[in-house]
């Protein structure tokens, strides 16, 4: 085989597996993949790939929990040069039909389980995409099941040949408009990532054991697991998150490293977790929200075990990151804060109305900017977004922070209407958009609201037609929002606030319920 470019995701790939050919690299509840099934399995579905027309440079979309076998058509594409792209499972199937029109998706790879909305939104494209499912026989509409593809094709290394800068993952963000923004980033950029896990991380090597508990859609699961992997890290994968099987899954695979969101620690109650034994715990990694002091002091009854807290975005990825450690508190006196970049990241306050050199003096808030190696390409068929946001070098983030006398980053909020509910990101004006398209809904300001479980909770302020029910609303959102980004409560105004030029004011109404609001139903 004619040697790679060492930068790209085949080439890591092919180091892994090569390293790591009798390791166990991967626990699902039916599986347990080495190095070398890994590989061979890997090369197979790329073989049944390239079989079917898919070529280097085309994208492949994926949906389906973490399993053996979602890794390893994953990993499939990653060797034949495509470009892949997840979504998540629970989008509707507009959501769904819209991602793979703007991704340009040749295939689709799914979970047996998400084979009907697959098939349905495939319909409706004016190329049908080929669609392969991971189970053993091919759901109705599927052309292609699994199983097949490793009894079919030799498990022998495609021919691609990617390069350093061919694209290599889009990664799916919500957008404003209700459409989703597919964040790109290159082979180089992949690679660079996973190597700078360790400065991320801590100590990842092949005795570690990481819980995978984030779905495969959001873009902590590249960047956690696949790079984790890289290193010859065991993923313990599971699917969903209940206390109990948290704990079990910890004891009997002996976890050393896991990454629950505070709203997850806050559910891990002592009288539930005194009955496992943790003590195998070595890191816990916090992203999306900082844990608060009790949930440390949680923790750290588990086990000892060390605490990260990171700041890093779908658009930066781990090279241009920030973290805290613990130590920083127990050592330094530094609180829980967002902390200091990695090697070879940098980072500014600006004025959020300023350029990239209206430079903020220290503990003053602005809008925060990122520079390191593994800068995002920029926004799939968007330049215009592309140069707003990508400026010289740097990432203008959109979130607001300032930098303490010793060079901490504190994180204070968006300068846009991002919620962070339990630690996923949603976008506010998404769910807005959706809200408006009910004929009673006269008008709609979705804002994050502080919950002393999900860090802050959706909450939709309405206007509506006389009659008009929570529960209309609640039954129009099920259809066309997932799960995820549906309002947990909502609040029935006359009318919203507006500013001076006749625009919603979510300032006074963010300013009015920010740590509090009436209960699901209520008025005001």
């Amino acid at each position: 085989m004619a040697a790679s470019d060492p930068c790209t995701v085949r080439h890591a790939i092919d180091l892994l597996c090569r390293w790591h050919a009798g390791s166990e690299l991967l626990v699902d509840g039916r599986d347990r993949y080495t190095g070398e099934r890994l590989n061979r399995e890997a090369r197979a579905v790329a073989q049944a790939l390239q079989h079917a027309g898919i070529a280097q440079g085309d994208a492949v979309a994926f949906l389906g929990p973490s399993t053996c076998r979602f890794y390893a058509a994953f990993l499939a594409a990653q060797k034949l040069g495509c470009v892949t792209c997840n979504i998540n499972v629970r989008e509707p199937v507009a959501f769904i039909d819209t991602t793979l029109r703007a991704i340009g998706a040749r295939a689709v790879v799914c979970a047996d389980g998400a084979a009907a909305m697959v098939t349905e939104a495939v319909a409706r494209l004016p190329g049908k995409p080929l669609v392969l499912s991971l189970g053993d026989v091919p759901p109705p509409g599927v052309d292609l099941a699994y199983a097949q593809a490793l009894a079919r094709h030799p498990a022998e290394e495609p021919q691609a040949r990617p390069s350093a800068d061919d694209p290599a993952i889009i990664i799916l963000s919500s957008g404003s408009t209700g459409t989703p923004k597919g964040i790109v980033h290159s082979n180089g950029n992949f690679v660079r990532w996973m190597q700078a896990v360790p400065a991320l991380f801590g100590d990842v090597s092949r005795h570690t054991r990481l819980l995978v508990m984030v779905g495969t859609s959001f873009a902590a699961w590249p960047f956690s697991s696949i790079s984790t992997l890289y290193a010859g890290a065991t993923q313990v994968l599971v699917e969903g998150f209940t206390p109990e099987s948290f704990c079990a899954t910890i004891e009997r695979e002996k976890v050393t490293m896991v990454g629950p969101v505070p709203t997850m620690i806050r559910m891990l109650e002592p009288e539930i977790t005194r009955r496992y034994d943790l003590g195998s715990l070595r890191m816990v990694l916090c992203a999306g929200e900082p844990p608060s002091p009790a949930d440390i002091e949680r923790v750290r009854s588990w086990a000892d075990t060390d605490i990260r807290c990171l700041y890093l975005a779908s658009e930066s990825a781990p090279g241009a990151a920030t973290c805290w450690e613990l130590r920083d508190q127990t050592l330094r006196g530094k609180p829980v804060c967002a902390g200091k970049p990695v090697p070879g990241a940098d980072l500014r306050i600006v004025d959020p109305e300023g350029g990239i050199d209206d430079l903020r003096p220290v503990g003053e808030s602005g809008e925060i900017l990122l520079r390191g190696p593994t800068l995002s390409t920029g926004y799939l068929g968007n330049p215009e977004l592309t140069a707003r946001r990508f400026v010289a070098g740097w990432w203008r983030s959109g979130d607001m922070g300032h930098l303490d006398a010793d060079g901490y980053l504190h994180v204070a909020g968006r300068t846009d209407n991002t919620i962070n509910s339990g630690g996923i990101k949603v976008q506010g004006e998404e769910v807005e958009i959706c809200l408006m398209a009910h004929p009673a809904v006269l008008q709609v300001a979705v804002i994050g609201v502080r919950d002393p479980k999900w860090g802050q909770r959706i909450e939709a302020h309405v206007a509506v037609a006389t009659g008009t029910t929570e529960e209309e609303l609640r039954e129009h959102c099920r259809g066309r929002l997932a799960s995820f980004k549906q309002p947990k409560t909502y609040v029935f105004h006359e009318r919203l606030p507006v500013g001076v030029t006749g625009k919603l004011d979510r300032v006074t109404l963010r300013r009015r319920y920010a740590t509090g609001s009436p209960q699901p139903g209520g008025s005001a």
